[in-house]
């Protein structure tokens, strides 16, 4: 592809349909590419049954393409570790990884997958466009990683401050899939049990709800262009996961005028400020969380401070003043590497992404014997069960 060129094709690849902060940027992201005058295509390596594409931003606008169906574009983009082996299925003049955390944050220290994950920032040596500065640095600086920055923004013609009425009770919002324990959603809902003077909504993606939460109010598997709603009327957003890329809905809490309760997971460094438009409390300190709560709760003057800055903090990342933007990124991409960089990934792209389906094709064979063997013991004890009950029942008929 040459310098110029007003109409190249972009392929993101995601891994799953299913609802989440990452998934939504793509889309959000891959609008304004569109806008720019690149040919924007979606792909989902695993798509759920039900799977609406209108539960994503801009889907009416996108082509969003069966996984397989276009094999041939200009750029690709892996938008998710395990998306980055799956770059050599798609023959490119670029390939590209679009990091949205540092995903090895997701597993425990012991877990394979953290390797994996490392492969993806180091072995590869893919250019990396990164959702936040400190993130562009860090996989710079850990391996060496050709690393661009591109912002996330919000969409206030969307997210915006509604004026909220007086209500006896004030209205705490619990957002986050339930079941993932990163998400930390059980943390939230002990920081809320007790406190009398409140009602809780809650969202869950997953549309998982443990029988202990009790939320006043739940909804699944929301679409996005359904959120604002949902935010507008709540009054207090409690996020307190262990791992975000971003924290989306914390941003957008801020431009709907409400106050934020959020842990210091890494991510939102960029925008929330302990004290100023939210409360910054550790991750797992439920007592402390608690208090926040309640403070909000209890003085109003609190709670408009942060709603007002919030809204201020939220005018500052529009998406139609955020810059450097995607477009600016992949075209200067291309204006120093014309040729492409698919010559110089490509053959390391291919051998570990067979390394790697070869790890899957021998877990899941494992997993299979795990589950088989499971089910033969469970079988066996069943049948010795029955037989034991069959001879305490003829011993029982002969002894009486």
């Amino acid at each position: 592809m040459q310098p110029g060129n007003s109409t190249p094709s972009v392929l993101f690849v995601c891994a799953y349909s299913a609802i989440s902060g990452g998934t939504i940027m793509v889309f959000e992201h891959a609008y304004r590419l569109q806008k720019k005058g690149f040919n924007v295509y979606i792909t989902f390596k695993h798509v759920e049954p039900d799977f609406k594409p209108s539960v994503f931003p801009h889907s009416e606008d996108l082509l969003i393409v069966d996984y397989g169906s276009l094999v041939d574009v200009d750029i690709v983009i892996a938008t998710y570790w395990s998306t980055a082996y799956d770059l050599s299925d798609f023959n490119a003049s670029y390939y590209l990884y679009f990091c949205q955390c540092d995903e090895r944050l997701f597993y425990p220290t012991d877990d394979i997958n953290r390797f994996w994950v490392e492969q993806t920032y180091s072995i590869l040596q893919l250019p990396i466009v990164a959702s936040a500065d400190f993130l562009a640095s860090k996989l710079k600086a850990e391996f060496a990683s050709e690393s661009f920055y591109v912002p996330y923004g919000i969409d206030l013609s969307k997210f915006h401050p509604v004026e909220r009425p007086e209500r006896q009770k004030k209205r705490v919002l619990i957002e986050g899939a339930g079941k993932p324990a990163f998400k930390r959603v059980d943390d939230a809902f002990k920081v809320v049990q007790g406190i009398s003077n409140i009602e809780v909504w809650y969202v869950t993606y997953d549309g998982f709800v443990a029988p202990n939460w009790n939320p006043d109010k739940v909804f699944k598997k929301v679409p996005h262009h359904e959120m604002p709603r949902i935010y507008q009327s709540c009054d207090i957003l409690l996020k307190l996961s262990e791992v975000e890329s971003f924290g989306l809905p914390n941003l957008e809490m801020m431009a709907c005028g409400g106050a934020v309760i959020t842990s210091n997971f890494t991510g939102h460094e960029e925008y929330a400020i302990d004290g100023l438009n939210c409360f910054v409390v550790d991750i797992g300190d439920v007592d402390f969380a608690r208090n926040r709560v309640k403070e909000l709760i209890q003085d109003p003057v609190v709670i408009q401070k942060f709603a007002s800055n919030g809204i201020q903090t939220a005018f500052k990342r529009n998406w139609e003043e955020l810059k450097p933007d995607f477009a600016d990124q992949l075209n200067a991409l291309i204006l120093r590497i014309p040729e492409g960089n698919a010559k110089e990934i490509f053959p390391r792209l291919a051998k570990i992404s067979m390394a790697y389906r070869k790890f899957l094709s021998a877990n899941n064979q494992l997993s299979y014997l795990n589950d088989w063997r499971d089910t033969i013991i469970q079988r066996e004890n069943r049948f010795i069960y029955r037989i034991a009950r069959r001879l305490d029942s003829i011993l029982n008929h002969k002894s009486s």
